[in-house]
């Protein structure tokens, strides 16, 4: 997401408890590239940080096949054109929220129209990555999902 404007949307990124992470860092789909967020992920967590089932020491801890490994990406390829999409949309959402013009501040539905739109595309983008998740997860046997859930909770 780059540099955040700071002001009306910072604020709302608090309330929304947006930790500041992204498709890049992690924090959604930790698909496009591998380092995970350095900042704690709140929420639902359904894997690691980045692409964890290519990862060589995870694969090993969880003894993810090669054929898991490759439905895995297949998953994440598929998902990743709508992921892009809608956190596109999101970034545009909270631009719009960001650069609202001095008079549009004083207008209080006018500011919580644009922070309702900023949740709605945070929401899709959220839905979109668990469903993505949820299906690379179904890839593991029940031990496997074991010891990911252990590896998820040392993590914090």
């Amino acid at each position: 997401m780059g540099q955040r404007p700071m002001g009306i949307s910072g604020a709302s990124r608090q309330m929304m408890g947006n930790p500041g992470g992204n498709l890049r860092t992690g924090r959604f789909a930790g698909e496009l590239g591998s380092r995970a967020s350095a900042q704690p992920r709140m929420g639902l967590q359904l894997g690691l940080g980045g692409r964890w089932w290519d990862d060589h020491h995870t694969m090993r801890k969880l003894r993810i096949s090669p054929d898991q490994q490759q439905r895995m990406d297949a998953i994440f390829e598929a998902d990743k054109p709508a992921l892009l999409d809608l956190y596109t949309r999101y970034q545009h959402q909270e631009a719009g929220l960001a650069s609202l013009s001095h008079a549009n501040l004083q207008d209080e539905s006018k500011v919580f129209a644009a922070i309702d739109r900023v949740s709605q595309a945070r929401s899709d983008l959220e839905k979109e990555n668990t469903h993505m998740l949820l299906q690379i997860r179904q890839q593991l046997d029940p031990q496997q999902i074991d010891a990911l859930d252990r590896e998820i909770s040392k993590s914090h």
